[in-house]
């Protein structure tokens, strides 16, 4: 970057504190407040664009050329050096590559044969917190078939199975900004990740599992053999947030507005508008940060080369010119463009995997649930997720 460009005032701006407590504990007015700025506000504390129209969004999850997750898509450099080479941190054609082989167990087919099992799993699990009476819906329920499954799925050695939630975590708020607590406690728990899965021998692994999988294909020459180890943090990260703050999101949603609930079960049809707004309403994921590759003009602002800019999921999810009354829940809307899984290249891999576990779990809950009443809820501060860390609830049975 020259000089001068360096120099150059980058407007419109705010001050916000994008990474504070106070900001992510209640982050929808402020996301607000950049919206009626524009749709890409400079945050000068960070120096970093926050991209929080809906529109805009869209577009620069589709323009890698432009927006490139190549170097990087966290806001501090010794993430984004450590991440090389993971799959979320590339784009075309070495994306579209690992993305091939990553896929395999996550298609339609493969997930289809897993219908029966996460339904008996979720039927049981059910009908134990509903004798209860009253249950953390994040960690007796949300947590469930995740752990359950997608852990035994992808093959680990019992280590790795009892720390991929704690792993998921820190590598997400590893994802912050250098100087930051979240951040820096975010990297050591990455770094503990990695060092794990660099050091696992390929015969620890269950040679049914996903990550023997990658292996293979290694074998047969598709990636290479370092790609394929990479590639186990693709797994071992997104694998478990995302559904587990969707499905607990949509039933403290839906405890807070019983009418919603009352509608799901008058027209339990309505169950994938349901996940899908719930999923608009209360992004898992904040934001990912992207770079600029070359200078680009976006809503009349110029973005230039070298610029790091931030896509804000969660705000372009509520953006008023895509959604109207974008804060209310209402299962009926049609919110199928939302970005909560990112959208193009990157849209989450794991996604039909998310939304069939939310599903299921929430199908039964319809026919066995007639009100939840919400007993406590406590915010999980995180740097790049959107959770609760506990949800109890009372279930009136039907």
């Amino acid at each position: 970057m020259t000089g001068a460009a360096r120099m150059e005032a980058k407007v419109p701006a705010s001050d916000l504190d994008f990474w504070s407590d106070e900001v992510i504990a209640d982050p929808y007015p402020h996301y607000r407040t950049l919206r009626d700025i524009g749709p890409v506000v400079w945050l000068s504390r960070y120096d970093s664009w926050a991209i929080v129209h809906h529109k805009p969004a869209r577009d620069a999850l589709l323009n890698a050329e432009v927006f490139t997750s190549t170097a990087g898509i966290a806001m501090n450099a010794e993430a984004n050096r450590n991440s090389e080479g993971v799959m979320i941190f590339s784009d075309d054609p070495d994306h579209q590559r690992l993305r091939r082989v990553f896929n395999r167990p996550l298609l339609p087919g493969a997930l289809a044969r897993l219908k029966d099992r996460l339904s008996a799993l979720a039927e049981a699990r059910v009908g134990e917190l509903i004798e209860q009476g009253e249950f953390d819906a994040v960690t007796q329920l949300a947590h469930y078939l995740p752990l359950t499954v997608v852990t035994e799925l992808l093959g680990l050695t019992e280590q790795g199975k009892r720390n991929m939630l704690g792993w998921a975590a820190g590598l997400f708020d590893a994802l912050g900004p250098a100087g930051n607590a979240r951040t820096d406690s975010g990297i050591a728990i990455a770094v503990e990740a990695f060092t794990y899965l660099h050091g696992l021998k390929r015969e620890e692994l269950d040679p049914d599992g996903w990550a023997a999988g990658l292996f293979r294909a290694a074998d047969a020459g598709e990636i290479s053999q370092d790609e394929a180890r990479t590639m186990l943090m693709d797994y071992t990260g997104p694998a478990l947030d995302t559904t587990i703050n969707g499905l607990s999101s949509a039933l403290w949603l839906f405890a807070n507005h019983p009418d919603q609930w009352d509608l799901l079960r008058e027209k339990p049809e309505l169950a994938n508008r349901a996940i899908d707004e719930a999923l608009r309403i209360e992004s898992p994921i904040r934001a990912f940060a992207r770079l600029l590759t070359r200078d680009h003009e976006m809503g009349g602002v110029t973005l230039r080369k070298g610029d790091r800019a931030l896509i804000v999921y969660a705000s372009a999810n509520r953006d008023e010119r895509r959604y109207p009354e974008p804060d209310r829940f209402d299962i009926t809307r049609d919110a199928r463009d939302h970005v909560a899984f990112g959208y193009g290249m990157h849209l989450c891999a794991g996604m039909h995997l998310a939304k069939l576990e939310i599903a299921t779990v929430l199908n039964i809950l319809v026919r066995r649930v007639a009100r939840f009443h919400l007993v406590e809820a406590r915010r999980e501060l995180h740097n790049t997720l959107r959770g609760l860390s506990k949800l109890v609830l009372k279930v009136d049975v039907v």
